[in-house]
């Protein structure tokens, strides 16, 4: 994937501290099916409310921050 393939507004457009697997799968062009995973294997912070489990996004943005990129 390119960075201009990377659509700025839909990134930048709905930052939420916790959304839903699906919200989170369809903003990151994955597959509900791998967040799902993801979230199982604890891949990615999230917590079940009630029937449903989000993704809490802020823990995973910090956490992308703190990584060391390269270019």
């Amino acid at each position: 994937m390119d960075l201009e393939d990377l659509d700025i507004a839909k990134i930048l457009g709905s930052q939420r501290d916790i959304e839903t697997l699906e919200d989170f799968a369809e903003r990151n062009g994955l597959t509900t099916d791998t967040v799902r995973g993801w979230t199982t294997k604890g891949r990615i912070p999230s917590l079940r409310v009630g029937k449903r489990r989000l993704v809490n996004t802020a823990l995973f943005r910090a956490w992308l921050l703190s990584l060391e990129w390269t270019q």
